[in-house]
């Protein structure tokens, strides 16, 4: 079978997605279409999981033609944000090929731009019903988003939840465990910084657990803004790295207290509340606990799984980790994150992409989660 990512910024759930088909289902072969960088330009890693990478011009539509033609996907699976890229594929495809709508951020709910380097689409809410609506298959990273698109649209017949979670082959090598706090506690967050006021600026945020008393390790996706850097400068228990590969990353982060999982809901609250981030799944990854704000997603996550806990404020971290059985939440962790890979996952895509192929009878609507986890 042969399936053709779409995106304009190919992302780090994109390259998971092709990390665990490869091992999982090595007999499918991936080609991705996009319009920025790609994968291993971007984050240092990825190319080689695809057999060909096209480029699309501003205008995809002729690009998409060409790729098609010399592809021949069976599925096209096309990830947001933004939208446009799968209604490009829907007015150039639509009832030939499959087309797969990966919902990993949802435009209805943002109250800022996507900031990805290229102009706004004209008219988002228009691309993003077609883009949910015209699709034979959706898929997104937790229930609470498929309620949010559900109660705005029509959904399509074949529905999938795969959260961000962690590739198998980053999980690092734990050291010893720990029975004991230290202090001060030591924090790390890794991932994306930005500013304007979006979730991704996390600068007061940062200050506020400083001025808790714990000491704050920063590993950004891309190089940091002078303001972080400023920020790190005037802090003595803050230190930001440079990018690094996950591997080097993932090993880095085993040797952490808990890991910072908290956003800047000043802006984007409705989506803060039903997304799971990369981060949080990596640290599991880690044997790391997860400490985030009260997101609605990512807190009922935390609590069903028990791996980590959630503060009222960055403030009280401290205070509110000592009344916590880190002990357990810690054992806990490390005894479970295989659990929460991206490869014990993939075999509901492996499914759908099947199923929509033609391979398999199709039935009626099928809401599922992957690896069967709600």
């Amino acid at each position: 079978m042969r399936v053709l990512f779409l995106e304009r910024q190919p992302c780090m759930r994109a390259l998971k997605y092709a990390a665990a088909l490869a091992h999982e289902a090595p007999e499918i072969e991936l080609a991705f279409a996009y319009q920025g960088m790609t994968l291993s330009g971007f984050y240092g890693v990825g190319d080689e999981l695809f057999s060909r990478w096209s480029r699309l011009g501003i205008d995809p539509h002729e690009g998409l033609r060409r790729v098609i033609d010399d592809f021949a996907p069976h599925v096209i699976h096309s990830h947001n944000l933004p939208d446009v890229l799968t209604v490009a594929a829907q007015e150039v495809a639509g009832g030939r090929i499959p087309i797969i709508h990966d919902v990993h951020d949802f435009q209805s709910l943002r109250n800022t731009p996507y900031e990805d380097g290229f102009p706004d689409p004209p008219d988002p809410s228009a691309a993003e019903r077609d883009a949910v609506e015209r699709s034979d298959g959706l898929v997104t990273v937790g229930d609470e988003l498929i309620e949010e698109i559900a109660a705005r649209y029509r959904l399509p017949e074949q529905v999938l939840v795969i959260p961000n979670a962690a590739r198998r082959s980053d999980l690092p090598v734990l050291p010893a465990p720990r029975t004991a706090m230290r202090s001060p506690l030591r924090v790390v967050y890794q991932g994306t910084l930005s500013e304007g006021g979006g979730h991704y600026d996390l600068r007061d945020i940062f200050a506020a657990l400083l001025d808790a008393g714990v000491c704050l390790d920063v590993y950004p996706s891309r190089p940091a803004a002078p303001v972080y850097r400023a920020l790190a400068a005037s802090q003595p228990r803050m230190e930001i790295a440079d990018p690094m590969p996950p591997t080097d990353l993932f090993q880095r982060l085993a040797g952490y207290d808990v890991g910072w999982a908290g956003f800047n809901a000043t802006l984007n609250g409705p989506h803060l509340d039903t997304v799971l981030p990369n981060k949080a799944f990596e640290y599991v990854a880690c044997g790391v606990p997860v400490v985030a704000l009260p997101h609605r997603a990512l807190a009922r996550w935390i609590d069903e799984e028990g791996v980590g806990f959630v503060v009222s404020s960055p403030e009280r971290i401290v205070d509110e980790l000592e009344r916590a059985d880190l002990d357990a939440i810690r054992a806990r962790v490390r005894n479970g994150r295989d659990a929460f890979t991206m490869e014990g996952m993939i075999g509901g895509l492996v499914a759908m992409y099947e199923q929509l192929a033609g391979r398999a009878t199709a039935g009626g609507r099928s809401t599922t989660t992957a690896g069967g986890r709600r």
